[in-house]
C-alpha cells in the first residue's frame, strides 16, 4: 500500500534547523567560556596563590630570622648596662612573627581548597561532557538528517501530480456490448455480407435449352 507524506510546512523544518544551529553555537560558546574559567581558577589557586604564599612563607621566615638576630645583637651590645633599650627590635620580631603566621594560614587555606576545587571540576566535567559530545558528534548527524529530510520533502513537493482521467461518454458506449446481440446470442455479421438472391442467380445462368433443341433437330 502506498503511503502519502503529510507535509504541512517545510519552512518549519528550516526554522528548526536554524534554531538548533544557533543553540549549538551558543552552547559551544558557553562551554568554552566555562572551561576557560575553570582553567583560570585552577591556575590562580595552584600556580598564583599556592606558589605565592609558599614563597612568602620562605621570605617571612628569613625576615623573622633577621629580626631575631637584630634583637640578639642589640641585647649583646647593651650587656652590663642598667637599662637595655631593645623595644624597637622586639616590635620588629613581633611584626615578622605575625606576618609569618598570616602567610602560613593562607597557605593552609589554599591547600584545603585545592581538593574541593578539583572535586568540583570533576563533577562539572562529568555533567558537561555529554553535552559537548552531542554538540560535536550527534548534532552533526542530526543536521545532516534534517538536510536530507528537507531535500526529500522539497523533491516530493516539486513532483507534479498525475493528470486526472477525463470522462468520454462516446468511448464508454462503443466499448459496451450490444444488448440485442447479447439477447439473441448471435454473432454480428460484417457490413459487406449480402444474403443470397435465388432469382438473381437464375437470371445469371446461360440459356442452355435452345442449344439442346438445335442438336436434336440436326
Amino acid at each position: 500500500m502506498s503511503q502519502s507524506a503529510n507535509v504541512h510546512s517545510v519552512e518549519a523544518i528550516h526554522d528548526f534547523r536554524i534554531a538548533l544551529t544557533n543553540f549549538a553555537e551558543e552552547a559551544r560558546t558557553a562551554l568554552s567560556s566555562a572551561e576557560m574559567e575553570v582553567r583560570r581558577t585552577r591556575d590562580w589557586l595552584l600556580r598564583d596563590q599556592l606558589t605565592f604564599w609558599q614563597a612568602q612563607i620562605k621570605k617571612r621566615n628569613e625576615l623573622l630570622s633577621m629580626a631575631r638576630t637584630e634583637l640578639h645583637r642589640r641585647r649583646l651590645s647593651q650587656q652590663g648596662s642598667d637599662a637595655i633599650s631593645d623595644t624597637e627590635q622586639k616590635e620588629a620580631v613581633r611584626i615578622a612573627q605575625r606576618r609569618l603566621e598570616q602567610a602560613e594560614q593562607r597557605l593552609a587555606l589554599i591547600k584545603r581548597w585545592v581538593p574541593v576545587l578539583e572535586h568540583a571540576i570533576s563533577e562539572y566535567h562529568a555533567s558537561s561532557q555529554p553535552l559537548g559530545d552531542r554538540l560535536t558528534g550527534s548534532l552533526i548527524n542530526s543536521l545532516t538528517l534534517l538536510d536530507r529530510l528537507v531535500g526529500t520533502l522539497e523533491s516530493y513537493l516539486a513532483t507534479a501530480p498525475p493528470p486526472a482521467p477525463t470522462y468520454n461518454p462516446q468511448t464508454e458506449l462503443n466499448s459496451a456490448p450490444s444488448s440485442a446481440g447479447s439477447e439473441r446470442g448471435s454473432v454480428a455479421q460484417p457490413e459487406d455480407a449480402v444474403e443470397p438472391n435465388p432469382r438473381a442467380e437464375a437470371e445469371s445462368e446461360p440459356e442452355v435449352q435452345p442449344v439442346q433443341e438445335k442438336i436434336v433437330e440436326n
